[in-house]
């Protein structure tokens, strides 16, 4: 009799077992789709860039290529900070406060005020640009096609944005797709043409991103002359809280990809070069961390909403130790091979890229990837100030070690400044999570 219970006892557990295995597969089958698609579409944007980054660091001179790493990190700045945080982050919540009928007016709107912001910021560094020519500069060519990439990568940026809010990542995915194809063309053309400069190449990033934006023209009967209400209304709501968006991911940028024209400054456009290559190293393992908070801030957020908040503070170290403890393994991969993997793909160029400085490099990016854990209650919290006090302090630390470590250490100086910026991130978050577990 106790040998058939325990037989029936298993033969429940596993149909237990397979009943939620099943449900599960369910639910992936479900959502698979999309989120196949969206890793696809990420993976072909992000992986343009790092081809193209290499490719670049080949075929120019050390000096062009710190040129073209300056001008790209300022257009970071104008695109993936500032436009992106006024008419990107904020458009869910805003779309998702009035009626699905009345969408396509607020596409066309977006599209609208987004590319008149990029367009005049493009037309004033292309006026900037030819005022350079005419007095002679070297960097005039390259200032123009800086401000002809812009308004071209907010409206693919805008077109994929879309995408992503109605659903259709397959018109994202034929988006990057298109913007990949013309980027290995327009690039084997300016090589094969031998123009190769800084200019040329950020030429190629215009070409294909107006290319790519370009599809929505295949989908104007979604779109509709919006009314004067909804578009001042939703543009209202999309400023009011891109404020915040702008100045956190500002705080970022000023600390990471800020640093590459700041280094071309202090030290030289070579140093601007090999940061740009080791922030290229180590992008990955940031592409990682994001990913990994994206997934945890929604659970985060509902305990929280529970009220169970010792339960977000053990979560919060937990995910720490996690992302901390990848980022310190990824670290000493890339220390013990990152020197041989570079020889592979880079050639002919000397950058300033020895084990000392992937070691800092590394120190730095797991210290974010502990911020990155450690600030998950803040972001559930919907406390921006919070997060912002954390990122000064970083900016502090960054202002204060920066300027004298550069001149001592060169490149390694401005990764040490990293690192101390990191730290004092790390600190001021356990500080302020502290402070909120004692209330």
């Amino acid at each position: 009799m106790s040998a058939l219970t325990d037989r029936l006892d298993r033969v429940a557990a596993q149909t237990r077992v397979a009943g939620a295995v099943s449900g599960l597969l369910r639910r992936l089958r479900r959502a698979g789709g999309n989120v196949a698609l969206g890793l696809i579409d990420q993976a072909l944007l992000s992986g343009s860039a790092f081809v193209l980054t290499i490719v670049l660091a080949n075929v120019l001179d050390i000096n062009s290529f710190g040129r073209f790493s300056v001008a790209w990190s300022l257009s970071i700045l104008i695109e993936a900070v500032f436009l992106r945080g006024l008419f990107d982050d904020g458009l869910p919540a805003t779309a998702h406060r009035i009626p699905k009928s009345l969408w396509p007016q607020l596409r066309l709107g977006l599209y609208l005020s987004s590319l008149l912001v990029a367009g005049a910021l493009g037309l004033l560094l292309v006026s900037a640009g030819l005022m350079i020519v005419a007095v002679g500069g070297d960097a005039g060519g390259l200032v123009i096609a800086t401000g002809l990439a812009i308004p071209a990568v907010r409206l693919q940026s805008m077109f994929r944005r879309i995408c992503y809010l109605d659903g259709r990542l397959p018109r994202a995915l034929v988006s990057s797709l298109t913007y990949c194809v013309a980027l290995v063309v327009s690039a084997g053309l300016m090589i094969a043409l031998k123009l190769t400069g800084a200019a040329a190449a950020m030429a190629c990033i215009a070409i294909s991103a107006a290319l790519a934006g370009s599809l929505l023209l295949a989908h104007t009967s979604e779109l509709a002359w919006p009314q004067a209400r909804i578009f001042r209304g939703s543009l209202r709501r999309l400023f009011r809280n891109g404020r915040w968006f702008v100045a956190t991911s500002l705080t970022y940028w000023i600390g990471s990809i800020g640093l590459i024209p700041v280094c071309g400054f202090l030290i030289g456009l070579d140093a601007s070069a090999s940061l740009r290559i080791l922030l290229l190293v180590f992008a990955p393992l940031s592409q990682f961390c994001a990913t990994m908070f994206s997934v945890r801030l929604p659970e985060i957020a509902a305990e929280l909403r529970v009220g169970r908040r010792s339960g977000v503070a053990a979560a919060a170290r937990e995910n720490a130790l996690l992302l901390g403890s990848i980022a310190a393994a990824y670290g000493a991969v890339v220390v013990l091979l990152g020197q041989r993997i570079l020889a592979l793909v880079i050639h002919g160029q000397s950058y300033e890229i020895g084990t000392g400085s992937l070691t800092l490099m590394g120190a730095a990016m797991a210290l974010d990837a502990v911020w990155l854990g450690l600030a998950l209650p803040l972001f559930a919290t919907g406390k921006p100030q919070r997060f912002m006090l954390s990122r000064i302090a970083g900016l502090v630390a960054l202002c204060c070690v920066l300027p004298f470590a550069a001149e001592a250490w060169q490149v390694m100086g401005a990764i040490a400044a990293m690192v101390a910026s990191s730290a004092a991130s790390v600190i001021t978050v356990v500080l302020t999570n502290s402070a909120r577990e004692r209330t």
